[in-house]
């Protein structure tokens, strides 16, 4: 029997009603999780493929990388390459150093200049597939194993494990939606997802309250879904759909994953599912100096972007066209460029 669900902010399910029904039950477990998309854009998924002792294994990895000394982290063979508005390429491998990545939301150049004059508090190491087209097409770059063993076989395993539950979780949305279960699932034949750590560093409250440092600010995800493995220091906030600028504390809960819809899924859903907008605020206070500065808890959390393969067209389901498409059809490589270009443009 499946544990009971935990209670959480956002809706929760438990995953194994979908994964292990067949039927029926099957096509009640995804139509109530496409209902929570519909409305929220988010879902905690409880019961899935991962355990939680394998999680708790990557972040552990991740804070051993994070914690590498910065000469390490920033060999050049290691940075992720600065994006280049001259050319077409999605650059996401690598480690980022603090403060260089700024997640816009349709911004012009103007609005993205004032955006990145408030930097966010965080680094990031990024991996793709290690092999196929993702791989042939912008290959991972690892630290030596010599100066992290085992760090790459074990984040390569986690990425496929990541991988195939992202799979399942489309064929749940495309089951729930009144489609055949593999619909979605063909249009990520090549596993071009970016899978992610980040830290955010311990910082003073008051940079983080005086404006000159953030989190992250308000933004929707790019690709079809992201799932988030995240600790339980917490700070992740979603946008009330009932109450537009107000948001809701994505609370840790423990075992669990969170889902949301990205920008490819809502586009081919016509807006029946929603990329709604997240961000994350500063976390509670982790100590207080001699003279009343509070110092910020640091934050582990890693999201796996599921992506479309590069080649592929993302537009509207006929069946849920309605009374006609809300987007016109564009590549997943020149959507994913777009947006990659504008968080990381440089003025």
């Amino acid at each position: 029997m499946p544990s009971a669900i935990p209670k959480a902010n956002l809706p929760i399910h438990d995953f194994s009603y979908f994964s292990n029904s067949e039927g029926e039950e099957k096509l009640k477990a995804a139509t109530e999780i496409v209902d929570a998309f519909k409305t929220y854009g988010f879902v905690y998924l409880v019961n899935h493929s991962i355990s939680t002792e394998k999680t708790k294994t990557l972040f552990d990895w991740s804070k051993k990388f994070f914690y590498l000394p910065y000469d390490e982290r920033t060999k050049p063979e290691l940075l992720c390459p600065a994006t280049d508005p001259k050319q077409s390429g999605f650059v996401a491998r690598g480690y980022t150093p603090v403060g260089v990545e700024k997640l816009p939301q349709n911004l012009d150049d103007q609005g993205l200049k004032s955006l990145r004059a408030v930097p966010d508090s965080k680094d990031m190491f990024e991996m793709g597939p290690d092999k196929g087209v993702g791989q042939e097409r912008e290959p991972n770059r690892y630290p030596p194993d010599a100066v992290i063993p085992g760090f790459r076989d074990f984040t390569t395993s986690f990425f496929w494990d990541a991988h195939e539950l992202g799979m399942d979780i489309l064929r749940c949305i495309a089951i729930g939606l009144g489609l055949d279960e593999n619909y979605f699932v063909s249009y990520h034949e090549d596993a071009d997802n970016l899978f992610r750590l980040i830290r955010y560093p311990a910082v003073e409250r008051a940079a983080i309250k005086a404006g000159t440092t953030a989190r992250t600010t308000a933004h929707t995800d790019f690709g079809s879904i992201t799932i988030l493995f995240q600790d339980d220091v917490g700070g992740l906030e979603v946008e009330d759909p009932a109450k537009p600028g107000t948001y809701i504390v994505a609370t840790p809960v423990q075992g669990s994953v969170i889902v949301n819809v990205g920008d490819f899924l809502m586009r081919w859903s016509n807006d029946v599912l929603k990329s709604n907008l997240h961000r994350v605020v500063e976390p509670p206070a982790d100590r207080v100096l001699s003279n009343d500065m509070e110092i910020t808890k640091e934050r582990f959390s890693i999201p796996f972007f599921v992506q479309a393969d590069r080649k592929k067209v993302v537009q509207c389901v006929k069946e849920l066209e309605g009374s006609g498409a809300k987007y016109p059809p564009v590549s997943a490589e020149e959507y994913l460029n777009m947006r990659r270009k504008a968080t990381f443009k440089k003025f």
